[in-house]
């Protein structure tokens, strides 16, 4: 993930902002939960620059007197001292585990920047390109440290009082009601958010190099996970899932089903 400033955004009225809308705002949430498309959405609905870092010290300095940052990363105290000083209000976004887990799967392929995520502590192997989520190297990385480290990002941001918690899936079921709640809670206008919602299509943001949009689509890991792996993985992360209000349930998936799938989505 590089720093970058806004993309280009849609012509539409640029009307005098509130006094009240906030000025910094960081989104701090796991990989792959749909941040970059949050991000960019509401920051172009406040007119705000966006800003994308791995680690917050490579954030720029000094920082845009109005502007969107993008980062995952602990929420530990020297972090959270600088977020402070900085004035910045946080966000954070929860997805399905799985779903997190299966479209870092497929990201890998794409963006070479996935080994900075957290510094490289979600040890994300490079072997796993070219691997679906119903193999036996999938699994064996789901179940590991470098996976907890990866979906922790969002659970310890969940914890805070003070953050805006929203559900990628609520979002992308409704769009305009849940990020435009999101823009009234920042100061904003939600009337002003239709343009960037068909500007930011997942469409458009799968035709970016890296692929940054794939399929967008919650509950994808029931075509792609069979149910047997599905409960290792929630019996190892349970205390994620059961914070962030996820569960597995009953469902049905052979592996060659699942094998097929992840073909047929490739």
């Amino acid at each position: 993930m590089n720093q970058q400033s806004s993309q280009d955004t849609p012509p539409n009225d640029r009307s005098e902002r509130s006094t009240n809308q906030v000025s910094r705002i960081a989104v701090v949430s796991s990989p792959r939960s749909g941040n970059s498309w949050i991000r960019s959405t509401i920051a172009g609905t406040l007119r705000m620059q966006e800003v994308a870092v791995h680690n917050y010290l490579d954030a720029p300095s000094p920082l845009p007197m109005r502007c969107f940052l993008q980062i995952h990363w602990y929420r530990e105290p020297n972090f959270q001292l600088w977020l402070r000083e900085n004035q910045f209000t946080v966000m954070t976004v929860a997805r399905h585990p799985l779903d997190v887990l299966i479209s870092a799967l497929h990201y890998i392929r794409y963006e070479p920047g996935t080994a900075r995520w957290l510094e490289g502590n979600t040890n994300l192997p490079g072997a796993l390109i070219g691997v679906s989520p119903s193999s036996p190297e999938f699994v064996e990385y789901a179940l590991s440290m470098g996976a907890e480290n990866l979906l922790s990002i969002t659970y310890q941001w969940w914890q805070d009082p003070a953050a805006l918690r929203l559900r990628y899936e609520d979002a992308v079921a409704s769009p305009e009601s849940v990020l435009g709640a999101q823009v009234a809670a920042l100061g904003g206008d939600p009337r002003e958010l239709s343009p960037f919602l068909e500007h930011l299509s997942i469409e458009k943001m799968r035709a970016t190099p890296n692929r940054h949009g794939w399929q967008g689509r919650p509950g994808l890991w029931r075509r792609l996970i069979v149910p047997r792996d599905a409960v290792r993985i929630y019996q190892r992360h349970q205390r994620i899932f059961d914070a962030l209000g996820y569960s597995i349930g009953t469902y049905f998936l052979t592996r060659k089903s699942a094998q097929r799938n992840w073909q047929l989505l490739l």
